[in-house]
C-alpha cells in the first residue's frame, strides 16, 4: 500500500511540475464582486462613450457579445456606440443609478449631447437633446456576455424634429 501512494504521490508531483496543472488553473472562473461588476460597467459608460474609446469594448466584451437577443459581436456594438459617437460628438452618458447582483448589473442613465451629425437618417439640427434609458448587463468571468438596452429613442427622435404617424 505504501508502495502505491509512493507512486501516486510522484506522480501528482511529476504532473504538477511539468505544467500539466496549469490549464485546470486557467479554466477556474474569475471571483467577481458586485463592486466589480459595477466598476467594469462603469468603465464602458466612461471610456467607451464619455471619453470615446472604443478599445474598451475589446477589453472588457466577450468576441461574440448578445445585445438584445442578437449576436452581434464586439464589431456590432462598436458601431452602434459609434452611431451616437459621431452624430453627438459632445454626448455625455450619466449614470444615474446603478445596482449589481449576482451575474448582473443593471443602471439608469441620462444622456445629453448636441446633434452635428446625420442620425438616423436625420441630417444634423444642431439641437441639443436629453433622453434617458435602463440597460442590463450579464457577467461571466470578469467580461460582459449579454445586454439588454432599452432607451427613449422616440422621444429622442421627436426632440430631432422627427414625426411620428399612424400606420396603414
Amino acid at each position: 500500500m505504501r508502495l502505491v501512494s509512493l507512486i501516486l504521490f510522484k506522480g501528482i508531483v511529476v504532473l504538477a511540475c511539468s505544467g500539466s496543472f496549469e490549464s485546470m488553473w486557467a479554466a477556474t472562473p474569475v471571483q467577481m464582486t458586485s463592486e466589480n461588476h459595477k466598476a467594469l460597467v462603469r468603465r464602458w459608460i466612461d471610456q467607451g462613450f464619455n471619453k470615446r474609446d472604443l478599445t474598451v469594448v475589446d477589453e472588457i466584451f466577450i468576441a461574440d457579445v448578445v445585445i438584445n437577443g442578437q449576436r452581434v459581436g464586439q464589431l456590432g456594438l462598436k458601431k452602434s456606440m459609434s452611431r451616437f459617437t459621431m452624430a453627438f460628438p459632445d454626448l455625455r452618458v450619466t449614470i444615474t443609478e446603478i445596482v449589481a447582483e449576482r451575474d448582473k448589473v443593471v443602471i439608469w442613465y441620462t444622456v445629453q449631447g448636441t446633434q452635428t451629425g446625420e442620425f438616423e437618417g436625420i441630417q444634423a439640427t444642431g439641437k441639443q437633446v436629453r433622453w434617458s434609458g435602463a440597460d442590463l448587463f450579464r457577467i461571466v468571468n470578469g467580461k460582459i456576455v449579454e445586454c439588454r438596452f432599452v432607451d427613449d429613442s422616440l422621444g429622442l427622435l421627436r426632440q430631432l424634429g422627427a414625426t411620428v404617424s399612424q400606420p396603414r
